[in-house]
């Protein structure tokens, strides 16, 4: 089975991720907005599979290289959504959500590879990039060039 569609096989089923060691867990925080306009994505591009968009969007995302464009994608630095406990870390925060997939751990190791790279490679300058950093901005590149935001509203397919 391919590893973009080795996730649809357990789609649906409570906990199966957990117990299935083909996949890691990853996590970032995107504004709740932002959630929701991935959940549409998915339910019009990918037919309601939100870890097959999640699979597609961060192999498309390592083989396009947007850092590497010139001018280059700058990173996003994804905020801290709120606590466990409902109270926000920080006021300005607030419309911070969590964002979980669990992804094929090859992909899972690729990522790694890259930002370990793109560490190693980076100026002085450069801050340190993290798992989180390097989600947030996918799903940011994602959703601004690859599946364009316009709004509020249904999408068309």
């Amino acid at each position: 089975m391919a590893q973009s569609h080795l996730c649809d096989q357990f789609e649906g089923v409570p906990g199966i991720y957990h117990m299935n060691p083909e996949f890691a867990p990853a996590q970032t925080s995107v504004p709740d907005w932002l959630l929701t306009y991935c959940r549409q994505v998915a339910d019009v591009h990918y037919g309601r599979k939100l870890n097959r968009m999640y699979v597609h969007m961060l192999e498309s995302f390592l083989a396009v290289e947007p850092w590497k464009a010139n001018p280059p994608l700058e990173w996003r630095f994804a905020k801290i959504h709120r606590s466990s406990g409902g109270s926000p870390r920080r006021a300005h925060d607030l419309g911070w959500v969590p964002l979980n997939m669990l992804i094929p751990n090859e992909l899972h190791d690729r990522i790694k590879h890259a930002i370990d790279v793109i560490n190693t490679n980076g100026t002085g300058s450069h801050r340190q990039l993290s798992f989180r950093t390097f989600l947030f901005t996918t799903i940011y590149w994602w959703c601004t060039y690859v599946h364009p935001y316009k709004g509020p509203g249904l999408i068309e397919g």
